[in-house]
């Protein structure tokens, strides 16, 4: 018997959902790099109403969003072929299939 809600999916759909999410990622962290050089280019240093330093607070955006695309390229690399996988919803979030705003 499986407890909650689990989703079997084949490897080829896995590796495909972990390569998509991996690329929404990596475009993530471009934007941020974007944003970081912009305001660095305009000389935008700490301020108040920003709580802090926004070109830092940018870098660890960026930061957090190639690690995320490092993690899900590394477990598409090495998934076990011709296998199904059980999904839990936290998995589900973490490949973007589904938001992480509230339950059903």
């Amino acid at each position: 018997m499986i407890e909650g809600l689990k989703v079997s999916i084949p490897t080829d759909d896995l590796r495909a959902l972990c390569l998509q999410r991996a690329d929404h990622h990596r475009d993530r962290a471009v934007t941020y790099a974007e944003q970081v050089r912009n305001l660095t280019a305009a000389e935008v240093e700490e301020m108040d109403y920003t709580n802090g330093d926004p070109i830092r607070a940018l870098r660890d955006k960026q930061a957090e969003h190639e690690d995320q695309e490092r993690e899900l390229r590394f477990t598409a690399r090495y998934l076990k072929d011709n296998e199904e996988y059980l999904l839990d919803d936290a998995a589900l979030r973490q490949l973007g299939v589904v938001k992480g705003r509230g339950r059903w």
